[in-house]
């Protein structure tokens, strides 16, 4: 008897232990588009006018697909959403927030306050045709626990490139009242960016409290960030190549790593515990009666 509870106890935990890292450990990739645009969209949660277009905007970004990826940067202050990846991003286009929203593409201010569908789609085909070059990279994420493992195989940085890798949060929460323009649900926040260069030197380095980075001495930049008590899985990564000095058409090309839409994947393997602990559990009351 004591021999069937002891097997009972193997096969239960067993299972569990095997959900518990499939739910840890995960990767992630993507090859990205050489066309992609990237919007860094500088707004705040005392804008209305923010909270006017982000529906707009949302709907844009999901009829666009690849073409376009989104950051939504909030400025530090009275905004609880902000911090100074806004201010930095803005003094490497040559300007400070006096506006919002303001929406800058592959580089180039492109708008600011108010816009509609019709301007951001111009905007949109306006930047895809004033690309330099077609140049596409790849991004890959391990997350294991609440660490970020972000490598951009195959590619080598030139003396006057570097590469910036934004931790973007899908859907960021405020406590109802917290927004004076009343919008408690925000999109792709980002939270953290850091930018290397060859040799994986960090030439700006920006992150949440709590939060801190390894780079990783390979071949390719390889970055890991450590996530505090975050769930990692909250979160994308874009990764964008760029120019060095800044400016207008500083990015050369941006890829996004989603990994925010796992959540339907880890339904589909939740499954997989009960069956094996079910099999098992057959298996052995199969040996108890045989021997009987």
């Amino acid at each position: 008897m004591r021999l069937l509870a002891m097997l009972f106890m193997i096969a239960i935990i067993l299972p569990i232990s095997t959900m518990a890292q499939t739910s840890q450990e995960a990767s992630f990739s993507s090859s990205g588009s050489a066309a992609t645009v990237l919007i860094e969209e500088h707004t705040a949660t005392y804008c209305i006018t923010c909270a006017e277009i982000d529906p707009m905007l949302l709907t844009f970004l999901e009829d666009n697909g690849n073409r376009a990826i989104r950051i939504a940067m909030h400025p530090l202050g009275e905004d609880p959403l902000g911090s100074n990846i806004s201010s930095h991003r803005l003094t490497l286009h040559g300007g400070e927030l006096s506006v919002t929203p303001t929406f800058v593409m592959d580089g180039r201010v492109v708008s600011q306050g108010f816009v509609d569908r019709i301007d951001m789609q111009m905007n949109l085909r306006s930047s895809e045709i004033t690309k330099e070059g077609v140049l596409s990279i790849k991004g890959e994420v391990d997350v294991n626990q609440n660490t970020l493992r972000v490598t951009s195989p195959g590619l080598v940085l030139g003396a006057d490139e570097h590469l910036t890798i934004f931790i973007v949060e899908r859907e960021a929460f405020l406590k109802p009242g917290t927004a004076s323009n009343g919008l408690d649900k925000n999109h792709d926040v980002a939270r953290a960016m850091l930018s290397m260069e060859v040799g994986g030197n960090t030439s700006s380095e920006i992150l949440p409290e709590g939060w801190s980075v390894h780079i990783h001495d390979t071949e390719v930049p390889s970055v890991e960030f450590f996530v505090d008590e975050m769930d990692p899985y909250s979160y994308d990564v874009v990764i964008v190549l760029e120019k060095s000095e800044g400016g207008d058409g500083s990015v050369l090309s941006s890829t996004l790593v989603a990994l925010s839409e796992r959540s339907e994947a880890g339904q589909y393997f939740s499954t997989l515990p009960i069956v094996a602990a079910l099999a098992s559990m057959s298996i052995i009351l199969f040996i108890v009666q045989s021997r009987r």
